[in-house]
């Protein structure tokens, strides 16, 4: 089963976020640190929001799965007028797992997250935490990789 996200970029010098869907590998682990490490400036940021949605996200542009370029579908990118209104349309989108936002030159990212309550007529409820530096997210993940490491080798 894929992890799917969603990869924004607030446009320069305006409030308008524009957005495209990416169906596989969402997690931080990867499209995180393909976003942190391959598209970290603006102009590449667009590079990925001007070509569509996709089916996954590499390197390069060239090596990523475009579906306009791969299956010859017709996306478009979503566009918003601010961060608010992108974040309301995806309050209760439970297949957008990970959301990618690059603004103020850097990328954020807000993950979904699961409760229960089975006072709800839908027991099991989502919610997407506010956004924080996706540098934040990955050293939080590198720190618990080491973690576990470490409690390998002791173990």
């Amino acid at each position: 089963m894929s992890t799917r996200s969603e990869i924004a970029v607030q446009v320069k010098d305006s409030e308008e976020i524009r957005s495209i869907y990416c169906h596989s590998d969402g997690y931080v682990d990867y499209n995180g640190r393909m976003l942190q490490n391959h598209y970290n400036s603006y102009d590449l940021a667009m590079s990925i929001i001007n070509n569509n949605d996709c089916s996954s996200l590499n390197e390069t542009i060239k090596e990523s799965r475009f579906y306009n370029t791969w299956r010859d579908e017709d996306t478009k990118y979503k566009s918003f007028e601010r961060e608010y209104f992108f974040m309301e349309t995806f309050n209760h989108d439970i297949f957008a797992e990970y959301i990618y936002l690059f603004k103020n030159d850097e990328w954020h990212v807000s993950e979904l997250k699961w409760f229960n309550d089975d006072k709800a007529y839908n027991e099991n409820m989502g919610y997407h935490t506010k956004f924080i530096p996706l540098s934040y997210a990955i050293a939080k993940l590198n720190v618990k990789v080491a973690n576990k490491e470490i409690e390998n080798i002791f173990a």
